[in-house]
């Protein structure tokens, strides 16, 4: 399964000297024997639960066994030699792995992997350095420190395929491509589709898919540009041929000059529209260059968009991604990219756990209840990638799932919550709790 031979591949990796040259922001960095080597941080960070530096220390240095201490200045200056992208790697080879290697395990629709992509704002340290690094919510006068994040997520295998922390107000088709380009060769040998919300429909993105054999599937604004060829509908489900007029061939709007002289080249983009009717009445128009899926299948499709949302939930309340100890960019990423790693982490042992549900006698279905699950792992992981004996680390991770798998909460499907914007911040540097 999966879920112990991806722990297995990481534990390998972290332990290969390899791993710790490229963990490295300098050549020189992890040279010397240190209270906290590079293996220590990257178990450290994997570690974190969102409470004070302090505390955060003792936990670990308890639960490892290291006996002596080490200095929250100590630990900072240590971090700042960890290369951030050193989480991006291990999450890249830990998710080929399961494509690659676990074919059985591997969810699809329809032969395809689905993927969503969305963007959130990101509570950051709301200091200077912060401001200047990544933007302000509000004024220069009374802004909020803010950054943009952006996740492409597997909504049938429930892993975060790639993540980035931007500058806020970066353009989101932007950091979607890149999200494209780092996904590509992630999910080989199998072909996604990427569903996205209003914000990403554009000539130039549709043309990109075009160029690049990919499918997907968008929402459109209610007001969108495209409103036009929405109104000579006369069925729910339309080939449509957007025309490339002046005003929708205006260079700001295409991520790249070779996307807007394409797009310039031809008199149309031709796609499919869907029009239905939400519950409460209202109209809702997809737009799509998948011709061979039903009316009903395209509906379904987005749809199940909705789980992206879900996992912004869980990073920033459950896994508390959002609790920083430091206004330094390097560090931020630090924390948002080991918080990626360690979510895909809880999620595999969730997907083993979940095949152990006896779902017989409850009137909904049942799933792992997630934020326990991410307790049982914090607490149970390191313990067991840091066990040298192979049978006892066996026995340590079942252990670990048959926790996860006794508690157990009902699917309610169709359930909608508002997304409240936060105007402050919530999470200071300096009230960070310490249990």
């Amino acid at each position: 399964m999966f879920a112990i031979d991806g722990l297995e591949l990481l534990r390998d990796t972290i332990a290969d000297d390899a791993t710790i040259v490229k963990a490295r922001m300098n050549p020189k960095d992890f040279t010397r024997l240190r209270k906290m080597g590079a293996r220590d941080l990257i178990y450290y960070c994997l570690n974190k639960k969102g409470l004070c530096t302090s505390m955060e220390i003792n936990n670990f240095v308890d639960k490892v066994g290291k006996g002596e201490s080490i200095s929250v200045q100590s630990l900072f200056d240590q971090r700042m030699k960890l290369s951030p992208l050193i989480f991006k790697e291990l999450n890249i080879k830990y998710l080929s792995s399961f494509y690659s290697e676990h074919p059985d395990e591997v969810k699809l629709y329809k032969g395809y992997v689905l993927l969503a992509i969305d963007g959130s704002d990101l509570e950051i340290p709301n200091t200077r350095a912060c401001i200047e690094n990544y933007g302000s919510s509000g004024n220069s006068n009374g802004g909020v420190a803010r950054a943009g994040a952006s996740i492409c997520y597997d909504l049938l295998n429930h892993y975060i395929t790639d993540g980035t922390v931007e500058a806020y107000r970066t353009a989101e088709i932007e950091m979607a491509m890149n999200h494209i380009k780092a996904v590509g060769s992630l999910i080989k040998p199998y072909n996604p589709i990427y569903i996205m919300d209003r914000n990403y429909v554009s000539l130039g993105f549709m043309q990109y898919f075009e160029q690049n054999g990919l499918k997907f599937l968008c929402r459109l604004k209610a007001n969108s540009h495209y409103m036009e060829e929405t109104a000579r509908m006369t069925t729910c489900d339309e080939i449509v041929e957007i025309k490339h007029t002046k005003n929708r061939l205006q260079r700001s709007r295409f991520p790249s000059e070779e996307l807007f002289q394409a797009v310039k080249g031809k008199t149309c983009t031709r796609v499919r529209i869907v029009k239905y009717l939400l519950p409460t009445g209202e109209t809702e128009y997809l737009i799509t260059n998948i011709e061979d899926f039903s009316y009903s299948e395209i509906i379904d499709l987005y749809c199940a968009r909705w789980g992206i949302e879900t996992v912004y939930f869980s990073l920033k309340h459950k896994l508390k991604i959002e609790k920083f100890t430091s206004s330094i960019p390097q560090l931020i990423n630090q924390d948002v990219l080991s918080s990626i790693l360690a979510y895909n982490i809880v999620q595999s042992s969730k997907n083993e756990a979940h095949g152990t549900i006896e779902q017989t006698g409850y009137k909904h279905e049942m799933e792992v209840n997630e934020n326990l699950a991410i307790g049982f792992v914090k607490n149970d992981l390191i313990l067991i990638m840091l066990e040298e004996d192979t049978q006892k680390r066996q026995q340590m991770f079942d252990n670990m799932l048959i926790k996860i798998g006794r508690h157990k909460v009902p699917v309610r499907k169709g359930r909608n919550f508002p997304i409240v914007f936060k105007t402050d911040n919530t999470n200071s540097i300096n009230k960070l709790e310490s249990y």
